[in-house]
């Protein structure tokens, strides 16, 4: 698929005077053999994506000589010497490096060539290598995937999905140099007493791992979250959902229903229950549980204390969720809901602390019920009577993520005449789809176990209850077509 052609390896850390012999780049270029562009962008140089039997190539149209490898060498070289010297033990900017290293690389190349050469050098020296040539494209590219050292690097594209790129790392020790130049503010290094990490830079999410776990010796996925706004108007624009689901959430949050947010890795869980925080009252108390990742957030929220619990320190989820509960919290929200920490949430749920967590699941409905109650998660059968309803969300295609389902769970004793599931000895369970297939049932929704506890917080009827839901379904589509924030319009609306 590619013709290789060699630039060696070199170094990220910063240099020392003995780094000054070795100044070869970290990172391969592979010259793409002939394919159909179908798109290419303005950088410089420029990037194109290519049609490749049934798959996809995105290059960095760059042609290297082995003569412009050798003036690369002297450019980094050059440089090196210069970071040598400096007196902070700061490194300049990828900017700089690469004025210093063109400086350089004019006095033996056209200018032409000078400019995209000491590109390429500046970010090996300044930059990440190959992860920050990538990230400049960050706006089309939402994950960049790393296999093993040595093999081409993957990106997915936002319109193309998983496509092969012509740059790859030359070794396990470039791409830990480069990982831990990534994530150098983070009080974090990837090396043999920690070799698997999961950290955040800015919205850039990296899970990196290396021997003896990463069998290639070295893999990482790195989830770049771009500028775009995640929010309620993100949200409908994306056709994740639509207004009346929008109303029947927030009517349920209000009512501090339990809700669980579910599906397949990458379905848009964590990003939906994120823009929800913007439907729960200002006036609340809200404790957040992330696995090292701050990915729920909400910039109106005075009282939201955010918590850590890493599965690879003594402080797990598990520890953070007990630790929530002595907090006095309104709510507590957990951003991936996988362990013991389960039964901890519901056992604060029993005692008046609703939640809202994301989990994975293949389905909705009962196969979510089933999940909790076995191992590793392990909710008793009395506590689940505490899950209200849940949300199951699919992705629909490459950019598509849609609420494919909501699920209400009705808890019913032996002696109520209703049909329910048996799922204890003395416990059976009535799950209604407000939701199925994507399209909402407004009838269920306006008889609804939300509306209910809705009408009981608010000492109104369920008839009345029914026209709040019309009003806020009307309020959030007017706002939505106006492009007015949603968020913000709840916030008046609710005098929050």
């Amino acid at each position: 698929m590619f013709r290789k052609i060699q630039i060696p390896m070199g170094l990220f850390k910063r240099p020392t005077r003995t780094d000054e012999a070795s100044s070869k780049l970290g990172f391969d270029l592979l010259q793409p053999e002939s394919a159909n562009v179908i798109e290419e962008n303005g950088y410089n140089p420029r990037r194109a994506i290519s049609k490749s039997g049934n798959g996809y190539l995105y290059s960095l149209e760059a042609a290297i000589t082995p003569n412009d490898t050798r003036c690369m060498e002297m450019a980094k070289a050059h440089f090196l010497s210069y970071a040598c010297s400096l007196q902070s033990s700061a490194l300049p900017s990828i900017k700089e490096a690469q004025s210093i290293a063109k400086a350089r690389l004019m006095e033996i190349a056209s200018p032409e060539k000078a400019d995209m050469l000491s590109y390429l050098v500046a970010h090996d020296t300044a930059g990440y290598g190959p992860i920050s040539i990538l990230l400049e494209d960050r706006h089309n590219i939402e994950e960049i995937e790393v296999n093993s050292p040595d093999s081409s690097i993957i990106v997915y594209s936002t319109r193309y999905g998983r496509c092969i790129t012509n740059l790859r790392f030359t070794g396990e020790h470039s791409f830990r140099s480069a990982i831990n130049r990534l994530i150098c503010n983070t009080e974090k290094e990837l090396g043999e007493n920690t070799p698997i990490i999961d950290s955040q830079v800015a919205d850039i999410r990296i899970h990196a791992q290396i021997r003896p776990y990463a069998l290639s010796g070295a893999a990482a996925s790195i989830r770049v979250g771009g500028r775009k706004e995640i929010d309620l108007n993100y949200i409908l624009k994306s056709g994740t959902t639509a207004p009346d689901i929008l109303a029947y959430l927030w009517i349920a949050l209000e009512s501090k229903q339990n809700i669980i947010i579910s599906g397949a890795p990458a379905s848009g869980k964590t990003t939906l229950l994120s823009a929800l925080t913007a439907m729960m009252p200002s006036n609340e108390k809200i404790v957040t549980i992330e696995e090292d990742i701050n990915e729920i957030r909400r910039e109106s929220a005075y009282n939201m204390v955010g918590l850590y619990g890493s599965r690879y320190n003594s402080v797990g989820p598990k520890e953070q969720v007990i630790n929530s509960l002595r907090m006095r919290p309104d709510r507590v929200i957990v951003g991936e809901m996988r362990g013991e920490e389960a039964k901890d949430l519901f056992m604060g749920a029993n005692i008046g602390i609703s939640f809202a967590a994301t989990m994975h699941s293949s389905d909705g409905g009962m196969q979510i019920l089933k999940k909790l109650m076995v191992k590793p998660m392990c909710v008793e059968t009395k506590s689940l009577s505490m899950l209200d309803a849940a949300v199951y969300m699919r992705q629909i295609d490459i950019n598509g993520r849609s609420i494919s389902g909501i699920f209400e769970y009705r808890w019913l004793s032996r002696g109520e005449a209703d049909e329910g599931v048996e799922i204890g000895d003395e416990d059976m369970v009535s799950i209604t789809d407000i939701v199925s297939g994507a399209k909402p049932n407004r009838q269920l929704m306006r008889e609804s176990k939300a509306l209910s506890a809705y009408s009981r917080l608010r000492c109104i009827s369920q008839k009345d209850a029914a026209k709040e839901f019309d009003r806020r379904s009307r309020l959030i589509s007017e706002c939505f077509e106006c492009g007015k924030d949603i968020g913000k319009e709840i916030m008046k609306y609710c005098g929050w």
